[in-house]
């Protein structure tokens, strides 16, 4: 939600304490622009207070200060910070401790963002309207019967969400938002094969999707499965991806990023589904290519 805060004054808070380093709340927003009469102060307080409740900033006897992990990650330069920036706020958002309550509709955190994710990430991406907040609300309405469980229930949710999915890599702008997750599953490539050089397939959609909760088989993902109707909803079969996912791992192919490999018949695998629920592709290993710089 806006009163949550904002993804670019999110950027700007950190950009701050990158270059000028812990600084008392006030001095803080004052180097934000809050005393400028372009700047609406409410939204850089907002955004520092809720990034604080998520664990991003830390505040003692009144000086914020980037909490000392995610700082290293950060870094010390403020134009190498913004841009790893989207990755660090995705797994605070999606970490256990921020989505403990998932189903409350008070003091929850992220939840909110992380029901969001699970739900539109679990739809036909092929077969989504995304034009207007009525179109994506009428779609959860016939999918969800349980009203105290809705998720879009009005266009400032809307809003939220498609802003946030697509600042966090589960979307792509345009005239419509396009649902494609290929920018965070890419984030977590080194740590989903970690050492391994090639995972069979269905270890490698365990690994991604503990790394990303809302993605098949995550825990977020699988809490919004259990309250969607099967008679509104296409439940993805044993060994099949959603869209969604099977998007990612198709253009991260093409980007020569992996190599989806089906090495036997007789090995279990993953299926690929496309356009009106089409089988893509199968395979059975999927192998990470290192780029020249090794990463």
């Amino acid at each position: 939600m806006p009163s949550d805060g904002l993804f670019n004054v999110l950027i700007v808070l950190i950009r701050a304490l990158i270059r000028l380093g812990p600084k008392p709340r006030g001095e803080l927003l004052k180097a934000c622009g809050a005393d400028l009469e372009a700047v609406d102060p409410k939204h850089l307080s907002q955004s520092l207070t809720r990034w604080t409740e998520l664990g991003l900033f830390v505040v003692e006897e009144g000086v914020v200060a980037l909490h000392e992990s995610h700082g290293s990650q950060l870094g010390r330069n403020a134009d190498i910070a913004e841009v790893r920036l989207p990755k660090l706020a995705r797994e605070i958002a999606l970490a256990p401790e921020n989505n403990a309550r998932f189903w409350e509709s008070e003091e929850n955190r992220s939840a909110d963002l992380s029901r969001g994710l699970s739900w539109i990430l679990a739809q036909d991406v092929y077969a989504l309207d995304t034009s207007s907040h009525q179109k994506v609300a009428t779609l959860e309405s016939t999918q969800v019967a349980d009203g105290t469980k809705r998720i879009l229930q009005n266009d400032t949710r809307w809003n939220g969400l498609r802003t946030w999915m697509l600042y966090l890599g589960f979307a792509r702008g345009g005239a419509q938002v396009t649902i494609d997750p290929t920018d965070a599953v890419r984030d977590m490539l080194p740590a989903v094969f970690d050492l391994d050089e090639s995972l069979p397939a269905p270890i490698f959609v365990e690994r991604v999707a503990a790394a990303l909760p809302v993605l098949d088989g995550g825990a977020y993902r699988l809490k919004i499965e259990d309250v969607l109707k099967d008679s509104n909803w296409t439940r993805p079969a044993d060994g099949h991806l959603s869209t969604a996912f099977s998007r990612a791992i198709q253009r991260l192919d093409r980007e020569g990023l992996i190599a989806a490999e089906k090495k036997s018949d007789s090995e279990d695998g993953i299926l690929l589904i496309g356009v009106d629920q089409r089988p893509w592709r199968s395979m059975t290993h999927i192998r990470r290519i290192q780029t020249k710089k090794g990463k």
